[in-house]
């Protein structure tokens, strides 16, 4: 489905819309591409004739395939070399700027350098009768998406085969400067008959040299169910986003539901933005751990926690496969030993007693094969009980840095480490939040820390950390600027203002830190003008178990300076009159 949203206020607007009606114009966000159209066969015979005329004599319309939020796709007839071409063209109801359209070509012209076998291919660019388009092969087959509404969940191992080759694809695009912006199950084509998946659209993807993912109109491109934060932000986005898209698509491969779903666009957007990534496993039995922690990885809040490259994830799916098969080939049930049957009518046989040596008497054979009996079966148990080991999942929106004896570990949001420690001997792990730093260096917000002991550890003990672990609730601004003026913020709490001492850049998004929530918290946020607004009520924006607080600032929040007061003038007719103290205390006035 297409959802057009404020990029402003991520208020759902309605298709059609040229701006939100309370942001004003240049605000709206299109945060999905093409959808069936309503009616595929009937063509819009105007727009049809444009576009064969456009096309020229040689090409034929047949129907209109699907229609989005800023793109319409034709199934087209090449009568000169007898194949079927889908043509995408961008909507001339529209008011697309100059800078709109040659980045458009231009993006197109670009892949059409792209060559690989999970890409399709662009035929060709043209411009006409005032409409802009690249024709493709027409493809037939499902879509991830209708696979998944017909089948339900897949196969883990059929999952990785599918976004192993689709990652190739990705890589093949980010090598050539290319980012796609849009990855999800509607953009995943299963080629009938050979079965090959497909990457398909490429109309919204972007330049990763070029600049940030917020077009000159206002635009927010990509889809909520599968947008990254950075994305949703209006960040700059590179090949990481690509990779926050896959992880995506993987969880819902795997447990046949997106990550984070919601009422309506601003919910989704706003859980990819402050929770924490779901675990796989526990939305669906029979998903390999080491699978779920990959999502987890791959959907990091911060694209620095992700894994850097499609490439990077596609090697870590091969290294995770190739060894759950062969701890699995490792892995055999035992056969159980053969008992010999006793025979009772079978003859004892009686022999001469040994010369020398203490005559075993047969309690003190029996006590040692009963004791025996008691240390192979307490054996048994232990070696049944599973290894020790410290599980520490961060519920955090921030890393957090563990440190157990001599080694350290850096959780991601969202993610968990297991460590193996030895069996019966106690154990003191010291937690603290990585906090961010300001272009000057300094730390924002105040250390988060914890301890987390056992006196003996006997068997798998699991610490979940969260904004409110320890008993101390704490909250994490995120300021959103939309003001178009970088912006300055100071946070309240305890009865304390803390000075950030940072600026955020038009259209940046900053975390602040964490700070510990009172009933006075607030934030003030400020530009160098004066003009400035103040947030109250943060437990209520609070997100309970990340701690987040999305602060969202544009110009219309911003209230101007109050006035300096006006100077009074003396009359005349009352000249000044000085004053001195008097000795006895009182004010004597002075001709």
């Amino acid at each position: 489905m297409t959802l057009l949203v404020c990029s402003s206020c991520l208020a759902p607007l309605p298709e059609g819309t040229t701006h939100c009606p309370r942001c004003g114009p240049g605000s709206l966000a299109l945060l999905s591409s093409e959808r069936p159209a309503a009616s595929p066969r009937g063509v819009d015979e105007a727009g049809a004739a444009r576009l064969g005329r456009a096309l020229g004599d040689k090409y034929r319309v047949m129907r209109l395939v699907g229609r989005g939020g800023f793109a319409e796709v034709y199934e087209v007839a090449d009568t000169d070399l007898h194949r079927r071409l889908a043509v995408k063209v961008l909507r001339a109801d529209l008011p697309w700027g100059p800078g709109t359209l040659s980045r458009f070509k231009q993006e197109a012209r670009a892949i059409a350098r792209l060559s690989h076998p999970n890409t399709v291919p662009i035929h060709f660019v043209g411009e006409g009768e005032g409409l802009v388009f690249y024709a493709m092969p027409y493809l037939e087959g499902p879509t991830l998406a209708e696979l998944l509404r017909t089948e339900g969940p897949l196969p883990a191992e059929r999952a990785i085969a599918l976004l192993e080759l689709i990652l190739d694809a990705l890589q093949h695009a980010h090598d050539h400067g290319l980012v796609h912006r849009d990855v999800k199950p509607d953009n995943i084509l299963i080629e009938s008959g050979s079965g090959r998946p497909l990457l398909v659209d490429f109309g919204i993807v972007k330049y990763l040299h070029g600049p940030a993912h917020l077009t000159e109109s206002g635009f927010i491109v990509g889809t909520p169910l599968y947008m990254s934060p950075e994305q949703a932000l209006g960040s700059r986005v590179d090949a990481r986003t690509d990779v926050y898209g896959v992880g995506a698509v993987l969880f819902q491969l795997l447990t046949g539901a997106p990550p984070f779903e919601g009422a309506d666009s601003q919910e989704i957007v706003g859980r990819h933005i402050q929770e924490p990534v779901p675990l796989a496993t526990l939305s669906r039995d029979g998903i390999p751990p080491w699978l779920s922690r990959v999502v987890v990885r791959c959907m990091a809040k911060h694209p620095d926690e992700r894994y850097p490259t499609a490439r990077a994830l596609r090697d870590a799916l091969r290294a995770g496969r190739a060894g759950q098969l062969a701890s699995g080939a490792m892995v055999e049930t035992p056969r159980a030993t053969p008992v010999p049957n006793v025979d009772r009518d079978s003859p004892t046989h009686a022999f001469p007693a040994p010369r020398r040596g203490r005559r075993r008497t047969p309690w003190v054979v029996g006590g040692v094969a009963a004791i025996a009996a008691v240390v192979a079966t307490f054996a048994a148990a232990l070696a049944s009980l599973p290894d020790p080991a410290l599980v520490v999942e961060n519920r955090l929106g921030a890393s957090i840095a563990l440190t157990l004896e001599d080694s350290g570990y850096t959780i991601a949001s969202g993610d968990s480490v297991r460590i193996p420690v030895a069996r019966g001997r106690p154990v003191e792990a010291h937690w603290a939040v990585v906090q961010p730093a300001s272009m000057q260096g300094r730390l924002l917000g105040m250390p988060v820390e914890g301890i987390i002991s056992a006196d003996r550890m006997r068997g798998e003990m699991r610490e979940v950390v969260d904004a409110e672990t320890g008993g101390e609730v704490w909250f994490a601004p995120v300021l959103i600027n939309r003001a178009g003026r970088p912006l300055a913020a100071t946070i309240f709490t305890g009865g304390d203002s803390v000075n950030c001492d940072c600026l955020v850049a038009p259209g940046d998004s900053v975390r602040l830190g964490y700070y510990p929530l009172d009933e006075p918290s607030a934030v003030w946020v400020a530009d160098a003008q004066g003009w400035s607004v103040r947030i109250d009520s943060l437990d209520e924006r609070r997100n309970p178990v990340t701690g987040s607080v999305v602060l969202r600032v544009d110009s219309a929040a911003l209230v101007a300076p109050p006035a300096p007061p006006a100077r009074s003038r003396r009359t005349p007719a009352e000249p000044a009159r000085q004053e001195r103290r008097d000795p006895l205390g009182g004010f004597l006035p002075v001709r």
